[in-house]
């Protein structure tokens, strides 16, 4: 199975060089994803023209058109109903409330360029309708359908940009964003002028079938960007996120500054996973809102700070000019042409916006958001004082018109970059996404209130407030200037990673006087050559490659692309088990010998395979060895067969007792032909299980370990299923089971890792490699940071991530954990001969031999070499176990200080 392994990276405790510098071609391809503010922009402001023009208002309320000549007084009708106005407008953000939770799933899943092209087709769709709509139904169907798409982009746009951008200008390019979006407030205001008196859809529908343009120029540009490379070190692709951190700084994939930047993510990644691990779907959300309150670093006050701060951001007040300026200076009654005034207000948004390019990375985002809010608040009270006092005089008027500008270059050069510039930076990436989504959905949910409560508000046939409106804006903008003040750190120039660190040293109001001290490359760790320690790159490279499963003990396992984990093992496994019928023993305890391939090399001609027909059954085929003169046969046994009179029988293996069922003549006559000997073959029911000895239970050992740090992985999970015959009753019952182990030697799952299994095979002759099957694993894992790391393992956790497969994430999803409680002591089984049925006479055949060199490392078992470790489920009560797949990520939970030492009675 190929991996996505870098061997080493190179690291460095030098905080200035964490980055490379500057390219124009790197500043331009982070710019270009700032392009997804035009269709936001447009899609946000063509509204607000549209429900001015008399075509649309005519065809969606019936009303007759004003005479002509007709005074102010008298057209005053001629309006939509606030009902009617408030659906129209709030239903866009609905959808992108809703949008914007999915696309922090699907950022992670899919990737953060592939959801921000789906926004773009999903955004396409509900335009189509839009354009077709000539009712009030199918228009709001559309907008709704486009507010899923805009909630994609506009989530991801953001965390796009603020992965990618380098550090002294992520400011500015997240900025762009924002520009961009005045960009399409203004195009959509300018197509509003030129469309508003056609006596025809032409009207409305040219304005609303533009915004395809702007979808098609955003998807297909993104597809030729490189993805987000923190994307791919969150999946453990570090050799591809190697490859786009090198396209994106114009810099060869071997360049230290590619280096040192990659080994400072992977880094942060592993120490911010070891300080909040994760677990199932639901706690990788849940993880957002773990932590103090009172502490600025902790995932629940940067949730609460990305979310409020998008809240404030909508209640400065502003889309309330750009959703009902144009019908807000209709009611002023002095205005001749608000549809002109509309588009004033626009472009002083536009012309504003690019100042805090340069005054972002000048003068940080703290002090803009203060003293933006204190501009916004004194404007806003301005125009409501006037509003309130003289009204209805043109002088005053024209003022409160002036001071609405004004108010709009605060917004447009502080709160309008800076709110999306903070909520790129704030979240550590095992979170990251998930909290630009929830910080980006609540920017929509507020935008949505605003714009279902406004028309209530100023609506003539409502509140009826007018520019006493402004006192509200003026408030709220009031609370804003005290949250930015006490509660908004101070980002600038600093690496994504650097923010974590100083959010975890010091506190909002004196986060602009700290800089960065260390790296945290240095302090997970660097080897004597200067690379990032190889554990920390094991941690987030490592998954699950292969799932077996011996039906029969000692026969040659199936491989499984999934399985359900239970107690007891993996359902079925090692339920069969044989013994050679020695009647004439005079010792009856000598009648029975159990065949294990320790004693019985001929136990490797067996194979065994899942019955195609999936109907509850699996093949035992003979491989006779060559020269033999025999032909290969086959033997169909039943997963879960009916035991009902056979003979009952007691089995004592390694001194572990059970109840075990002779399967009868036609079954152990098929086994007897095979070995040439007299064979029985038991099986144990369901409700037999045998009792685990010695120290293997994670109860003997739960005080003799000690806790290490805990690191995740992402990783792509392959397409697969279980079998319906591997789910059957197993599944059901597992509750009712009693805690044990079947015939498995000494616990119901063994691990080992590719690593591990490369060593032995580089001990073999060249071009010879071990097959991995006569270790007798049940779970083998890909990403260890060396051989026989797994030595030191505590426990693991396998996250089942089929869910980027589109499948439904439930109980049986989560998090399944394995407590490792020994490790495997090895024998000769090692060098059995699957062709001959024999113990190999060649260097394959000295696999025991070679291991004994310097495997012998546990201190009860001097004799013998260990190789891989004994586990027991993990958990207690309902919801132990789940469905996990080859591919899954695995986390190592528990990193134990000293191996473990083997204890069973009798077992040498």
């Amino acid at each position: 199975m190929p991996t996505d392994k870098l061997a080493e990276v190179a690291a460095t405790t030098d905080v200035e060089r964490i980055e490379a510098p500057i390219t124009w071609k790197a500043y331009l391809m982070c710019a270009f994803a700032a392009f997804g503010g035009i269709y936001f922009g447009y899609d946000s402001g063509y509204i607000n023209g549209v429900k001015a023009m008399p075509y649309f208002i005519h065809q969606q309320t019936g009303l007759p058109y004003p005479p002509e000549g007709a005074s102010d007084e008298e057209s005053a009708y001629f309006v939509l109903e606030s009902w009617r106005d408030s659906l129209i407008t709030s239903i866009l953000s609905a959808g992108t409330f809703f949008g914007a939770i999915i696309a922090g799933d699907l950022a992670d899943f899919i990737g953060r360029r592939l959801t921000i092209i789906s926004g773009c087709g999903v955004f396409m769709v509900g335009v189509i309708l839009q354009t077709a709509s000539t009712g009030l139904g199918l228009l709001v169907a559309g907008r709704l359908v486009a507010g899923f798409g805009v909630g994609f982009v506009s989530a991801i746009i953001i965390l796009y940009m603020s992965e990618c951008s380098p550090r002294k200008i992520r400011g500015a390019v997240v900025a762009g964003y924002q520009f961009a979006i005045t960009i399409g407030l203004l195009l959509a205001a300018c197509v509003d002028y030129a469309t508003q008196d056609r006596p025809d859809t032409g009207s409305y529908r040219i304005p609303i079938a533009i915004q395809m343009l702007w979808a098609l120029i955003l998807g297909a540009g993104i597809a030729y960007l490189p993805e987000s490379p923190r994307y791919f070190v969150k999946r453990g692709k570090l050799d591809k996120a190697a490859t786009v951190l090198a396209r994106l700084r114009g810099q060869p994939i071997d360049s230290g500054y590619v280096q040192h930047e990659l080994a400072e993510i992977v880094a942060n990644h592993e120490y911010e996973l070891s300080v909040v691990p994760q677990g199932s779907y639901w706690s990788s959300w849940t993880n957002c809102f773990k932590g103090s309150l009172f502490k600025p670093s902790s995932n629940l006050r940067r949730t609460i700070l990305g979310t409020s701060m998008q809240m404030m951001q909508q209640w400065t007040g502003v889309n309330f000019i750009f959703y009902f300026g144009t019908s807000f200076f209709t009611q002023l009654g002095t205005i001749s042409n608000p549809f002109f005034i509309s588009l004033i207000t626009t472009l002083v948004n536009v012309l504003s916006t690019p100042i805090s390019f340069w005054t972002i990375e000048r003068f940080g985002r703290r002090p803009l958001l203060i003293w933006g809010a204190l501009g916004m608040l004194i404007c806003e009270f301005l125009v409501a004082i006037m509003g309130t006092a003289d009204g209805q005089n043109p002088a005053t008027v024209r003022a409160m018109i002036s001071f609405i500008c004004i108010y709009i270059f605060f917004f447009a050069s502080t709160w309008g970059p800076g709110a999306w510039v903070v909520i790129g930076e704030i979240f550590p990436l095992p979170i990251r996404s998930r909290g630009v989504a929830l910080s980006t959905s609540s920017n929509w949910l507020w935008n949505c209130i605003i714009t279902v409560i406004t028309p209530y508000l100023v609506g003539p046939d409502r509140g009826n407030l007018g520019a006493r409106v402004f006192f509200l804006w003026g408030s709220l903008c009031t609370a804003c200037f005290v949250y930015a003040y006490f509660l908004v750190p101070e980002t600038k120039g600093l690496s994504l990673e650097q923010v974590d660190k100083m959010l975890e040293e010091t506190t909002p109001r004196n986060s602009s006087r700290w800089v960065p001290h260390s790296t945290f490359a240095g302090e997970r760790g660097l080897t004597e050559k200067g690379t990032l320690a190889p554990e920390v790159l094991a941690d987030v490279e490592r998954k699950g490659s292969v799932l077996y499963i011996h039906p029969v003990k000692s026969l040659r396992p199936i491989s499984l692309s999934s399985a359900i984990l239970t107690p007891t093992g993996i359902p079925h496994d090692r339920r069969y088990m044989l013994f050679k019928h020695n009647p004439s023993a005079s010792d009856p305890a000598n009648q029975l010998q159990r065949m294990t391939v320790t004693s019985f090399a001929e136990l490797g001609l067996f194979t065994q395979s899942l019955s195609e027909a999936d109907d509850g059954k699996f093949t035992v085929t003979y491989n006779p060895p060559p020269g033999a003169g025999r032909e290969k046969t086959q033997l169909g046994l039943e997963f879960d067969p009916d035991v009902q009179g056979l003979k009952e029988m007691e089995v004592d293996l390694h001194g572990s007792k059970t109840r075990a069922m002779d399967m009868g003549r036609e079954v152990n006559g098929w086994f007897s032909d095979c070995f040439g000997w007299d064979v029985i073959c038991v099986y144990m029911p369901k409700g037999s299980t045998r009792q685990v000895l010695g120290n293997l239970a994670p109860k003997a050992v739960a005080d003799d370990t000690k806790e290490g740090g805990s690191s995740n992985s992402w990783l792509s999970t392959l397409t697969a299923y279980v079998p319906e015959s591997l789910k059957g009753k197993e599944e059901e019952e597992e509750e009712d089971e009693e805690e044990g182990i079947t015939f498995a030697d000494c616990a119901p799952y063994l691990v080992v890792t590719e690593e591990s299994v490369k060593d032995v095979s580089s001990r073999l002759p060249d071009g010879a490699e071990m097959d991995v099957t006569k270790f007798r694993p049940n779970i083998v894992l890909q990403g260890a940071g060396e051989a026989y790391e797994e030595d030191f393992w505590g426990a693991i956790s396998i996250l089942p991530s089929h869910a980027a497969n589109g499948d439904r994430m439930d109980e049986e999803s989560s998090e399944v954990e394995i407590l490792l409680t020994q490790n495997c002591i090895r024998c000769q089984s090692l060098n059995i001969d699957y062709t001959n049925g024999t113990y190999a006479n060649t260097e394959e055949g000295a696999v025991l031999k070679k291991l004994m060199k310097d495997r012998r490392v546990d201190q009860a078992k001097k004799y013998s070499p260990v190789f891989g470790r004994y586990g027991f489920l993990g958990g207690k009560g309902e919801g132990r176990g789940g469905v996990v797949h080859v591919g899954d990520e695995v986390r190592l939970s528990k990193r134990n200080g000293e191996r473990t030492t083997f204890y069973w009675p009798g077992l040498m």
